[in-house]
């Protein structure tokens, strides 16, 4: 726990030092979870086995590492999702004709616009 907040005063500080802001980012670790995700403009971090999510945006960039998760997902039109693992399921939706940077390693992942 101390790292984590010590590595979020590091980047407090920095984006202060800067004058940037800090994007918002929403996490989830655990498996068989069943739940809606917030993520305004930022980004969506998902670790585990066997969630079904929901993140609500628009987000940025949305990050799964594991298996077996299905997630549905609101992007921005610059958004990028990127999954490692296997047989995740990831449903999208952007603004217009936007489409999403794509980056999967991992057997079976499925990715794509919600029809």
């Amino acid at each position: 726990m101390r790292a984590i907040i010590g590595l979020s005063a590091l980047a407090a500080s920095a984006m202060l030092a800067t004058g940037g802001t800090a994007a918002a980012q929403a996490v989830h670790e655990g498996a068989g979870a069943e739940m809606p995700m917030t993520c305004e403009d930022g980004e969506a971090h998902i670790t585990g086995a066997s969630n079904r999510i929901t993140v609500e945006g628009p987000c940025r960039l949305l990050v799964i590492e594991g298996a077996s998760n299905i997630v549905t997902v609101d992007l921005t039109a610059d958004a990028a999702i990127r999954v490692t693992g296997a047989s995740n399921r990831v449903t999208w939706r952007a603004p217009g004709n936007a489409r999403p940077r794509i980056s999967s390693t991992g057997a079976g992942n499925v990715i794509r616009r919600m029809r």
